[in-house]
């Protein structure tokens, strides 16, 4: 493999320890910050005027972060679930 290859794991490949208050604080305000820009793009979104939306550039961008933020806020519920060590 070349020094470009990609490296995909997936979730149960991955092994992380807990993570400090700080670190858990910064995630939190992270993910607020980013679902709230999501959710003001997702504003602009719905309401654009183009002849086909489907076409748009923007839109298939907006649609593909909007794919990723939920799945990102899926994982952040699953981890405050978990007890944390400490």
């Amino acid at each position: 493999m070349g020094a470009s290859s990609a490296v995909v794991a997936t979730q149960s490949e991955i092994t992380m320890t807990a993570p400090t208050q700080e670190v858990r604080d910064e995630l939190t305000q992270l993910m607020q910050d980013l679902l709230l820009k999501t959710h003001e793009l997702s504003f602009e979104y719905s309401t654009m005027e183009c002849e086909d939306i489907s076409e748009c550039p923007l839109a298939k961008k907006s649609k593909e972060l909007f794919r990723v933020v939920k799945l990102l806020n899926e994982m952040v519920k699953k981890m405050a679930k978990t007890p944390q060590a400490g």
